[in-house]
């Protein structure tokens, strides 16, 4: 299906019934839709591994992220320090809703990928969402990386969509950032993993 462009994704924005309008809030700056794009920014909800805690992370015993992993806030003007190698879990600022006939994903921006932060998202936005999006950000580099709440790390390109059903999964409606969660396909992860 097409990209949508600028003009585009501004008209979806303007849609007047509500089911069928793309929302993005807060959009702090109208350059945050650039020529095939928008720009979207960290939150403030980061979660990180508790490096220790578990000897490595195994689908059949760690249904519980809070066991291997724990959320910070960082404020406004904050620092949030990415080391080297590290990967860590950011919410967007921004809250999204695509109408049914749109779905996304999620890149990083190039001047960013430059200097060795990748976005590692699960890059689909499907038809429908509701909610903030968890990006997952890696620190390919050689020093650590210093992030900030508010600056646009990443991009969400759109695309038409056609025949889809509003998204209902696990991350529906999520306000903050979102871990990791095994146990939605208990019964194909014990299939795959069961030991006699």
């Amino acid at each position: 299906m097409s990209v949508l462009g600028r003009d585009a994704i501004k008209s979806l924005m303007a849609e007047e019934k509500i089911e069928d309008r793309l929302i993005i809030t807060p959009l702090l700056e109208d350059t945050q839709i650039s020529q095939s794009s928008v720009d979207i920014r960290l939150g403030h909800n980061f979660i990180v591994t508790k490096k220790g805690a578990v000897p490595s992370i195994d689908p059949t015993l760690h249904s519980n992220p809070a066991e291997y992993q724990a959320m910070h806030r960082v404020n406004l003007r904050e620092k949030f320090y990415l080391h080297p190698k590290e990967l860590v879990l950011a919410g967007t600022l921004e809250y999204f809703r695509l109408p049914t006939t749109v779905n996304g994903y999620v890149t990083s921006r190039s001047s960013w990928g430059r200097s060795g932060l990748v976005i590692a998202t699960a890059t689909i936005i499907h038809p429908g969402f509701n909610g903030v999006i968890t990006l997952e950000l890696l620190n390919l580099g050689d020093v650590p990386m210093v992030l900030y709440p508010g600056l646009d790390v990443a991009q969400l390109v759109l695309h038409q969509c056609i025949g889809a059903d509003e998204y209902d999964g696990r991350f529906s409606n999520a306000t903050t950032t979102m871990g990791s969660n095994f146990t939605a396909n208990k019964i194909i992860t014990e299939f795959w993993t069961k030991q006699d």
